[in-house]
């Protein structure tokens, strides 16, 4: 009898405990004031293209969240200190990745300097006026380590920031704004104002305390679980395929939204490796043939192969050359795509040649071989502005390199056998040392 009881009490309390860690509500910390993306709306409830990814991202888990509205250091301490169990989205940052895990991407994005009509610089380092910013956000970050010498105008609010804008009040300011690829167009500046440069690129991610696992893990599993058509939803819901006057700047119109959801539904595809069920679902959904039959350019570049010479019918490993050269260039400028299995008539001609030539003979052995290339000739730190998949185009295999402009110039090779390339005329250029010099301090701005 008392072994009886004393189960009864055992699996009781187990019970009361399992029930509990699966009530638990999850704390998510957030902006209230980043419009579109997280803002109040009248009723002072939080709305947004990140509060609904979340909100779905709670239904596929089953896992109850709960907002918490704080600035973004703020959300960064009680993060850290445990009383959040996550921030909503962030930009990555090297020096808060020291305490901070960031999670698969939700959104690629752009920030954008724009200068009111009439302001035409010579270049960034000669702009006068004051560049209106939100204080530790990305931007201000960016423009104090590489543009010292500008004068800054601070703002506590991206509200405050986008009332400045539609009375046009002032005369220089950095948004972000979802990035286009491909062959899509965005939609035009806000009025009186037009895009100067593009500082830098990067994607939105949720945030979670260094070192937490299992937060992290149950993350990337609700992520995988939102399908292409539910991301397409929000897009509908925030009425993306339709003109705003009043914030159409932001990044939204007709073309521009459209590739907001191609680009969130391939960043959420490539996560999950090219094995899964939804590297289909890509591959049916992105007309590749369309942006193949625009021809090489400045930001398209075709190579039949990795590593096998056509000409001679044998591997030429000299070709791996040319791949890494190409995407230093694009590295260098300002990214593009890399087209590896493409013809320079714009005809799939596959990767079979390359497959056999590798110790495994398929796409993994390919995607390997490609990495280690990477790794040795440009180094490691290249692959966070790269995107590397491989698609099935005319039922051949097709790699695309997808290619962001790096945040540092990147040399080819090791030592005294440096080279430094960029793209110009639709091909990869070499520059010397001179040339190299004055480019570098003129793209980055050091």
């Amino acid at each position: 009898m008392k072994k009886s009881l004393s189960f009864f009490v055992v699996f009781t309390l187990l019970t009361l405990n399992v029930s509990k860690s699966f009530s638990k509500t999850y704390k998510i910390g957030c902006v209230n004031d980043y419009y579109p993306y997280v803002s109040l709306n009248s009723s002072g409830e939080l709305e947004g293209i990140i509060i609904d990814w979340w909100k779905l991202w709670s239904e596929k888990t089953g896992v109850e969240i709960e907002f918490v509205q704080l600035d973004i250091q703020g959300c960064i301490d009680k993060t850290i200190s445990g009383e959040l169990d996550a921030i909503s989205s962030m930009f990555y940052n090297e020096e808060r990745a020291e305490y901070l895990n960031f999670s698969e991407p939700i959104l690629r994005m752009k920030t954008v300097l724009f200068l009111k009509k009439g302001i035409k610089p010579e270049s960034l380092k000669d702009l006068e006026v004051a560049i209106t910013l939100v204080e530790n956000s990305k931007s201000h970050y960016y423009m104090e380590t590489n543009f010292p010498e500008l004068k800054l105008n601070l703002l506590k609010s991206h509200s405050t920031l986008l009332n400045n804008v539609l009375l046009e009040d002032i005369d220089a300011f950095t948004y972000s704004i979802p990035n286009p690829v491909g062959n899509f167009k965005q939609s035009p500046p806000p009025d009186g104002y037009y895009e100067y440069q593009t500082l830098f690129v990067d994607r939105l991610r949720p945030v979670v305390k260094k070192g937490n696992t299992e937060m992290l893990n149950l993350l990337t599993s609700g992520a995988s679980k939102i399908s292409y058509e539910e991301l397409l939803q929000i897009a509908y819901d925030w009425e993306l395929f339709k003109k705003d006057r009043t914030l159409l700047w932001i990044g939204f119109g007709i073309g521009f939204a459209f590739l907001v959801i191609i680009a969130v539904v391939v960043l959420l595809i490539l996560k999950n490796r090219r094995k899964s069920k939804k590297i289909t679902d890509f591959e049916s959904r992105t007309d590749w043939q369309v942006i193949i039959d625009k021809g090489e350019n400045d930001y398209i570049e075709f190579k039949s192969s990795l590593r096998w010479d056509y000409r001679q019918e044998k591997v030429n490993k000299a070709l791996e050359q040319v791949i890494v050269k190409t995407i230093s260039a694009f590295l260098n400028t300002q990214g593009g795509m890399l087209f590896i299995g493409i013809d320079d008539e714009g005809n799939a001609v596959g990767l079979e040649n390359d497959y056999q030539s590798f110790s495994k003979k398929n796409r993994d052995g390919f995607l390997l071989a490609l990495t280690n290339l990477i790794n040795q000739n440009l180094g490691k730190s290249c692959h966070k502005f790269l995107t590397i998949n491989i698609v099935s185009l005319n039922e051949k295999d097709v790699c695309i390199v997808n290619i962001e402009k790096s945040n540092k110039p990147v040399f080819l090779g090791k030592g005294d056998k440096e080279e430094f390339y960029i793209r110009a005329s639709a091909s990869s250029q070499p520059m010397g040392l001179k040339e190299a010099h004055n480019y570098i301090n003129s793209h980055w701005k050091k």
